[in-house]
């Protein structure tokens, strides 16, 4: 028989069953059974051993720390500049920092998806799971044309404001992708996972961190389509300037948001406590 183990992740069908061959005997003995029964009740930490690959998992979970810790620092930047711009004093170095965060953050989210992507093929994730891992490839690529074009500082490219739909085009993508993946959770309800327990049950710590990634980034969509210019071709736009309240609240509101998702998905792997892989046999 098989091991029923934890295979939770971002973008796939969370759970699945790790055949009993790829352990140390085909058999096993009830000493072995006793001990996988105890992990399956046990803490999270006990819990976090059973998650396939669980150090690329770790990787992962870390890089989108950075890069949401980065896209706060980022819109703090932002925030500093669009105000102090005008101002006789200018612009602080925190302020001149604003592109290079952005260079930080969308980097780490590229690579992160790029190796959860590998992740997802390598535990058998579902094609709908896949879709929305791929999406937010696609998203992290478009996050970085902004940042890249802003350090240029091409007035062709919208000087050190870089391209004015990048991110736009990219946080839409972003966030199709994540309700995409709460769809995956849905359809194909994990084994590890439990309807009749609560959001903080091990087995359900996956679908809670994509439920809080899909939150924020409705308010990073709020927040990029009311501050977006479109080249000016309208008349409306945009909604409100950068510095507005209701727009500065979105920014903090889903970067401190994606910085809580990833949190959790390291708590689900264990990546605050456990940077060792088991031996191997």
């Amino acid at each position: 028989q098989g091991a029923a183990l934890v295979v939770d992740s971002r973008d796939a069908r969370p759970c699945g069953v790790i055949p009993r061959a790829m352990s140390e005997s085909s058999n096993p003995s009830d000493e072995e059974s006793q001990e996988e029964g105890k992990l399956a009740v046990g803490s999270y930490r006990q819990q976090a051993l059973l998650v396939p690959y669980r150090m690329q998992q770790v990787l992962i979970s870390w890089i989108f720390i950075v890069a949401s810790v980065a896209l706060i620092l980022d819109f703090a930047a932002l925030q500093g500049l669009v105000r102090h711009v005008a101002t006789p004093g200018g612009l602080t170095r925190f302020d001149e920092l604003c592109n290079w965060f952005g260079v930080v953050s969308c980097v780490c989210w590229l690579a992160g998806f790029i190796l959860l992507a590998h992740w997802l093929k390598s535990v058998g994730a579902t094609q709908l799971g896949l879709l929305g891992c791929w999406m937010k490839v696609v998203a992290s690529m478009l996050f970085n044309l902004q940042p890249m074009t802003g350090t240029m500082n091409d007035p062709m490219l919208g000087g050190g404001a870089g391209l004015w739909w990048s991110n736009l085009a990219g946080i839409l993508f972003f966030h199709v992708g994540n309700v995409v993946s709460c769809i995956d959770f849905y359809v194909a309800t994990p084994p590890g996972a439990s309807k009749s327990k609560g959001w903080l049950f091990h087995g359900n710590l996956p679908i809670t961190g994509m439920w809080v990634y899909q939150a924020a980034t409705w308010f990073l969509v709020a927040s990029n389509f009311m501050a977006c210019s479109f080249a000016g071709q309208h008349d409306w736009a945009p909604l409100m300037m950068t510095s507005s309240m209701p727009v500065m609240v979105c920014q903090f509101a889903g970067s401190f948001l994606l910085l809580v998702g990833s949190v959790i998905y390291t708590i689900w792997c264990d990546g605050f406590r456990n940077f060792a892989n088991p031996p191997l046999a």
